[in-house]
């Protein structure tokens, strides 16, 4: 007999159900119910997916929820079904509330009208106390085994008695399955095994009470199903913005874009061709109603901008918006680089537009602020995002879950590639190492292995948890919890619990706001920059500026954004990258398929290779890019001039080509032809021209995103090259203690005659500080100094004033809560309190005077100021003093210990004694061969594309560099920490490092 399924948690019920949704709906699909229910525990996770599927299958959903409430101070399950809408919009707040921490009680539910309450069949009031409430919405359930011994309770009370499974297995071997998830979540291992019925769908009734509870079951479940749920709006719904002025919004969108006209334009520059592109803009716009959007883009950025945070001069299509330029979203002319409006909003596809935008990222939270104040927290949600375990972790938990000893289970991971795409069972199946360590484990069981790879290969990709998507945040037109169920995450933001791929489905404003760390680091750039020039601004700067190129084409990209790597840097200056149009191209060929095309371009921008012609328009189309198609744009134009085809049309044909559609694929082809004949082109030229598309197509690149990307990267190379002083400043500071990069940074602006310190107690705070044209390192480069410190001490020095000596500066340090000896020193042992004029062997003795458990004199006295710490400094008591004791400078101690804290040697240089003047690191000329004394920083093993290669970061008294060393035969780790003796010899593209030797103390 036919059974609606009354219960089901899914793998959305974290870590608490072995269901898969798709396995669910095939199993649903054989037994040919039309009906099926979907209880997650606490939430509405599935709730999308399964709307979506029950549209496409033709089946009907009915949402409930397996919902925990308090009873009388205990916590018990119930099963909750609406009656109608306003019942599951009850149901999506009770959910709100529970996954946002709130406790609900029972008795609050049993007011609220709008629901049916379902005793749980395993963990419910009655199932687990035999309970009973009397209330008109309240009902009983009991699994199909429970039956025979509750069948006087079910005779007695039938009316209220459904029969309904906790449903959590489709199949009996995945109670074991279910054991694991518990031992994962649990964090220990539990001997005792709980075994659950398997979901079932049909039931072999064996008596007539079983007949009636299914019957019973099946027109209650019914009565719970809203008619037409399934069919979600399959329109947008944008909010209205409401704009002050009594216009309706197309008519507001014109008025500012007048504004925008004034603002960015003259009569001169406002030629014929921008007002006819903007009036298409305008009637494409007009006509899909889309003018809110525009609007409500248009202000946040704008307020971005008005309060100085960092936006991106655009991001993927909309650059290629003039309307988007005029208000201010973007600000790349789309005219000026040939970008394509119908690239970015299409007619005749029935899409919203996207405009994705790029915001400082240290700032981005108070857009969404902004976003929520200006809506209604009701309206503006962040996005959900669903964390999976991958094989490695999956693999990890179940070894765990068996009691595996964490060592075995460290070897046994380390033997599956994190980046291989076989599943579990084909690891298993070719994988030996990984065979052969499984094995091991229980040589006396030798089904043990085999039963880890299944269940590690079921509960590979399960959802663990849920995250919160990085850009994307959502707006409704109504609450949202009216359209769908959302929770309040970090105590005060509505999240959606619907991913972002079915969020459009609900006909919701969906905006990704991406925040891009290079914006808060061009920022701060240029905020350094006006204190010594203030009239200094982004808008002004040339971008054909000679000394950006020079800096370019030589490959000096560290630090640039999207230029830094080491392939780009092959790229730029094989190129020879001296134009803006260069960095565009090169954007756009760095990728995986048109990377090959590099040399190429670049043999072809040289003169090396000739430039093959095809035909006058055509070629003109890719004269940019010397013959080569490059971007998508360009795929279009050749579509809508050879053509004839209109932009709206070479989209979607562009679109077909890229996806290799085949079957299509091959009608273009004639009918390109076909078109291209009649407007005048020889067949032979046609389908070379074709071909030539084909080719290209689905490597062509999005040319308002690479104008976009390729303006930040100007700016930043731009800032490189006229102001590097504030440049390495900022990016330093970006680096936030990052020792290996700060150290990269450092070398690069010691190679170009800029003097970075390390931390100085009377300088430093939490960012860098540029002091007498030279650059301190903040106080976060101290390894172990946490910030909490660091503002304590930054504010004493405010407050106080520069720290005079190392006695006024102890007696300083001790007027901070929490701080004490073991601060000083950190500072100590960094090097921070050099400038007190001794070193920190003497420092250290008169902290302790030798003994770490014994009170210093310095210490002692201190305290015996305690209760009168504003005397000793209105007295100025710190005058005349001196240490107890001068300690011998210890160079290499010290060394060590600015290595250990600050990730490199500053100060104390142990090579110098063996320099010899002209074999220094400063003085190396290209190509010469020099015998050269420096310790080493770091010396790391990486894997590349060729290979093991070492990265090494290295320094004398002179100059701080660090390169990667590639074909070396012998191992280069043992260097680090060492001073060496070695052969090096300086390329353009790096250094050639050779007969290496470790130098001992005695040499």
């Amino acid at each position: 007999m036919k059974l609606i399924n009354g219960h089901l948690n899914t793998i959305f019920s974290f870590m608490e159900s072995a269901i898969q949704p798709d396995e669910f709906l095939k199993l649903l699909k054989n037994s040919e119910n039309k009906y099926f229910a979907v209880t997650e525990h606490n939430n509405f996770f599935s709730y999308a997916f399964f709307l979506k599927k029950a549209k496409e299958l033709s089946l009907k959903p009915i949402f409930g929820i397996d919902l925990d409430l308090e009873y009388e101070d205990a916590s018990y399950r119930f099963i909750l079904y609406p009656k109608n809408k306003n019942g599951l919009i009850e149901l999506f707040l009770l959910s709100k509330r529970k996954l946002s921490g709130e406790i609900i009680l029972l008795d609050e539910v049993l007011q609220m009208g709008g629901v049916y309450i379902i005793d749980h069949p395993l963990y419910g009031l009655y199932s687990i106390q035999k309970q009973e409430i009397i209330h008109n919405d309240y009902y009983f359930s009991f699994s199909y085994e429970n039956i025979a011994s509750n069948e006087e309770f079910i005779f007695k009370k039938l009316n209220k008695c459904l029969l309904i499974n906790h449903n959590i297995i489709l199949d009996t071997w995945d109670n074991s399955i279910i054991n694991v998830l518990k031992n994962i979540e649990n964090k220990q291992v539990q001997e005792t095994k709980n075994f659950y019925e398997i979901l079932q769908l049909d039931i072999d009734c064996q008596n007539n009470l079983e007949k009636q509870l299914i019957s019973l079951t099946n027109a209650f479940l019914e009565k719970c199903y809203i008619e037409g749920i399934e069919n979600i709006p399959d329109q947008f719904e944008i909010p209205h913005f409401e704009n002050g002025e009594n216009l309706d919004s197309i008519n507001y969108l014109k008025t500012i874009l007048i504004k925008g006209i004034k603002n960015k334009f003259n009569k001169e520059t406002w030629t014929t061709e921008y007002q006819k592109r903007l009036s298409y803009e305008i009637e494409i716009v007009e006509k899909l109603k889309f003018a809110d959007y525009f609007l409500i883009v248009q202000d946040f950025v704008n307020f971005a901008k008005q309060n100085q945070i960092g936006i991106g001069p655009g991001r993927g299509s909309a650059a290629g918006s003039l309307i988007c330029y005029l208000l201010n979203i973007t600000e790349i002319d789309p005219l000026k680089y040939g970008l394509i409006f119908e690239r970015f909003l299409n007619p005749n596809r029935k899409n919203m537009p996207d405009i994705d935008i790029d915001i400082q990222d240290n700032r981005r939270s108070e857009v969404i602020e902004y976003i929520i104040n200006k809506y209604g927290e009701d309206k503006v949600a962040t996005i959900v995002t669903f964390s999976t375990l991958g094989k490695k972790s999956a693999i990890r938990d179940v070894l765990r879950s068996h009691n595996i000893l964490p060592l075995d289970i460290n070897e046994i991971s380390k033997s599956i590639a994190s980046d291989s795409e076989k599943t579990l069972l084909e690891e298993f199946e070719h994988n030996e190492t990984l065979k052969n360590k499984l094995i091991q484990l229980n040589r006396n069981d030798h089904n043990f292995a085999s039963e880890i790879i299944e269940e590690a290969n079921k509960i590979d990709g399960f959802y663990r948890q849920t995250g919160t998507h990085a850009a994307g945040i959502v707006i409704g037109n109504k609450n949202l919890n009216e359209i769908i169920p959302t929770y309040i995450v970090e105590k005060k933001y509505n999240q959606s619990q619907i991913s972002m791929e079915y969020l459009e489905d609900f006909g919701l404003l969906k905006i990704d706001l991406l925040g891009l760390k290079t914006l808060a680091t061009i920022r701060e750039i240029v905020e350094k920059i006006n204190i010594t020039h203030p009239d200094f601004s982004l808008d002004k700067i040339n971008y054909n500026d000679k000394k950006t190129f020079e800096l370019l084409s030589q490959g000096n990209t560290l630090g640039v954004f999207q230029l830094e790597s080491y392939g780009m840097i092959k790229a730029i200056k094989k190129i020879q990258v001296n134009s803006f149009n260069d960095i565009v191209a090169t954007i756009s060929l760095f990728r995986p398929g048109p990377m090959d095309n590099i040399s190429e371009y670049a043999s072809r921008k040289s003169g090396k290779k000739e430039i093959v012609k095809v035909n006058d328009t055509y070629d003109e189309i890719l004269k940019s890019t010397y013959g080569i198609i490059i971007y998508q744009e360009q795929i279009m134009q050749i579509f809508q001039l050879v053509a004839n085809k209109s932009f709206a049309e070479a989209d979607q044909i562009r679109r077909i080509i890229s996806k290799k559609q085949h079957t299509e694929v091959a009608k273009l082809k004639d009918d390109f032809i076909e078109c291209a004949t009649k407007n005048n082109y020889s067949k032979k030229i046609a389908t070379q021209i074709y071909e030539n598309i084909e080719k290209f197509a689905d490597y062509g690149f999005n040319k308002s995103h690479a104008v976009s990307y390729a303006t930040v990267a100007y700016q930043m190379a731009y800032l490189k090259a006229n102001y590097p002083l504030e440049f390495y400043a900022s990016i330093i500071s970006s680096a936030h203690g990052a020792h290996e990069t700060i150290s990269k940074y450092v070398a690069e602006a010691s190679n170009m005659g800029i003097k970075v310190n390390s931390p100085e107690i009377n300088i430093s705070d939490e960012n860098v500080v540029i002091y007498n044209n030279q650059i301190y390192l903040p106080l976060t480069q101290i390894k172990g100094l946490g910030p909490e410190t660091i503002k304590a001490i930054t504010k004493n020095r405010a407050e106080i004033g520069p720290y005079k000596n190392f006695e006024h500066f102890v007696f300083s340090i001790f007027t901070i809560n929490g701080v004490g000896a073991s601060t000083i020193e950190l500072l100590i042992k960094a090097s921070a309190l050099r400038n007190f004029g001794h070193n920190q062997e003497t420092l250290l003795y008169e902290l302790y005077q030798g003994n770490p458990d014994v009170r210093s004199d310095l210490l002692i006295k201190v305290q015996s100021f305690k209760n009168e710490m504003q005397r000793y400094f209105d007295q100025k008591l710190w005058k005349g003093y001196e240490p107890a004791e001068i300690k011998k400078i210890d160079v290499k101690k010290e060394s060590e210990n600015e290595t250990n804290l600050l990730g490199g040697i500053y100060n104390f240089h142990l090579t110098k004694k063996y320099e010899v003047e002209g074999q220094r690191l400063i003085d190396l000329h290209f190509n010469n061969e020099y015998i050269i004394y420096f310790f080493c920083n770091r010396a790391v093993q990486r894997n590349g594309n060729y290979g093991i290669y070492y990265w090494i970061d290295i320094q004398d008294s002179s100059q701080k560099i660090n390169f990667n060393v590639y074909n070396n035969k012998s191992d280069l780790r043992p260097m680090q920490g060492k001073i060496i003796k070695a052969k090096l010899i300086k390329k353009i593209n790096g250094y050639i490092l050779r007969d290496w030797k470790i130098i001992e103390d005695n040499e």
